[in-house]
Formats: structure tokens, C-alpha cells, sequence
């Protein structure tokens, strides 16, 4: 049975970058999907791209504009407003395969028994500049797993492409901290699957790459100016007993230096 899919990004001023996301979405193999684009407050010509993108009316295009509160609020809203049954979140710097809505259909539609008991399918990302999958491959055939599982148990680390029941995503909202922009999407994504596994399929569907402007490449001035989401996400890896004692003794660590970073924010 084929379904609507929500593919889903936030964007903060990346209009230089986003028309390759966009030329990806032209060029599936299966339409059956809309891009919602909640648009976290940008400064650039990001409206107007899109704007041109919609009257060419190659594919089904929503977008809401918001004050810029960060990505975890942008997902809270798209979650809200997603007419898609499965929430495929692609960032603004990345792209899909050609074939990765069709991918997610297929494979969706072979597990019709278990969708009472799973919360998605998970696949491997890609770099794009040099062809090379992220981390190491998941177990063949597909396991289903909770996300802390596949990286304890399975040994598997690095990004990887979610999608997500869009019910499922709705009744776990991100925290809202004000003052702050930032909780990691580990917060979520380890709270769902440890109640409903995802699916984890050993396909590569989804390029990116580590810009200059990107979370990854600011680590250190991510946790001081979001220090609390941080220290909600460190606190929280300590009550799963799929994480082994010198995990959670690196999580307490990083609480405990959050903590240092909150009593420094409070004090400017």
C-alpha cells in the first residue's frame, strides 16, 4: 500500500546549499511524498528560493517560517503539521537518493505484521563527497533494535537516516528550554525505540556532509550555549541498562561538566 511520506527539514539560512536537497526530491522515482520545510527564522533569500520551487509544481511543497528557535522546536512544529504517515527528517545540507522514497515504501510495506511494535526504519548515511557509508554496517538480515542497542550490542556507530512513525514522533516532543536552541535528537530517539524498536536496514539512502556552519563541527560552543539540553540528554543515558558502565561514567563526566557550563551562563 502505497502512503504519503513526510520528508521533513529545518533550514536556518542555507540557501546557498539547499537547491541540492531540492534537486533530489525532483528526481525520485516515487512522488509519494511531501517536503515540509518549517524555516527557523532565516535572514537569506531561503523564502523566495522556495517560492520559485512551488510555482514549478514538480513536487508537493509546504513551508512554514518561525521565529528562529532551533531545530528541536522546527521538528516540534513539523511534527504538528505533517500530513505524512512515516517522518523522514533530512537536513537542510544533505541530500536523498534518487531511489530513497521508493526504498522507505518497499521496505515499509514487507513488514505490514510488526508496524503494531515498531517505530520506524532506520538506514546508513553517506558521505558525499567521497561515496563512503558512515560507521560500520548494520547486522544482515534487518534487526530490529533500540537505537542504544545497535550501538552497545551491535557495535554500530554514526549518523544515521531515521524515519519515524509520525504518531509515534508526535508523542514524544522535544524539551523547549528557553534561552536555549539545542537538545540532542539522542534525547528522542533513544526514549522511542527503547519502548518500539526501529527497523535497521543496511542501505545507504542518505548523503551528507560536515559543513563549517554545522552542528557537528561546533561541539564545544554547542554544549556552552545549550548546556541544560545537554545535561537532560547526559542524565538520561545513565537510566538505560543497555549502556555499559564506562558509557554512563562518560555521560555522568559530561553532566557533571554541563553543569559547570550552566552555573558560567547564569553568571553572565
Amino acid at each position: 500500500m502505497i502512503m504519503l511520506i513526510t520528508v521533513f527539514t529545518p533550514t536556518y539560512n542555507r540557501a546557498y546549499i539547499l537547491p541540492q536537497l531540492y534537486k533530489s526530491l525532483v528526481e525520485q522515482t516515487d512522488k509519494s511524498f511531501e517536503w515540509l520545510i518549517v524555516d527557523d527564522g532565516s535572514v537569506d533569500n531561503t523564502s523566495e528560493l522556495v517560492a520559485e520551487w512551488k510555482k514549478e509544481n514538480k513536487i508537493i511543497i509546504r513551508y512554514i517560517k518561525t521565529a528562529n528557535g532551533g531545530k528541536q522546536r522546527a521538528i516540534n512544529c513539523g511534527t504538528k503539521e505533517a500530513k505524512g504517515e512515516l517522518f523522514f527528517i533530512v537536513d537542510d545540507d544533505d541530500y536523498i537518493s534518487s531511489d530513497a522514497i521508493a526504498i522507505i515504501q518497499s521496505d515499509w510495506g514487507k513488514i505490514a505484521e510488526a508496524k503494531e511494535t515498531i517505530s520506524g526504519l532506520c538506514f546508513k548515511k553517506v558521505i558525499y563527497t567521497t561515496g563512503k557509508i558512515i560507521g560500520k554496517d548494520f547486522p544482515e538480515p534487518p534487526v530490529a533494535s533500540s537505537l542504544l542497542s545497535m550501538i552497545h550490542r551491535y557495535g554500530v556507530t554514526g549518523d544515521m537516516g531515521q524515519v519515524f512513525l509520525t504518531e509515534i514522533l508526535r508523542q514524544f516532543p522535544f524539551p523547549e528550554i528557553e534561552g536555549e536552541k539545542f537538545v540532542p535528537e539522542g534525547f528522542i530517539w533513544n526514549r522511542i525505540t527503547n519502548e518500539n524498536p526501529m527497523l535497521f536496514i543496511n542501505k545507504g539512502i542518505y548523503f551528507c556532509e560536515y559543513l563549517p556552519d554545522g552542528y557537528s563541527r561546533n561541539v564545544k560552543q554547542n554544549f556552552k550555549q545549550n548546556p541544560i539540553g545537554f545535561a537532560i540528554y547526559y542524565r538520561d543515558i545513565l537510566r538505560y541498562k543497555e549502556v555499559p558502565l564506562m558509557g554512563k561514567i562518560k555521560a555522568l563526566i559530561r553532566y557533571f561538566q554541563m553543569q559547570y557550563y550552566i552555573l558560567c551562563k547564569r553568571k553572565s
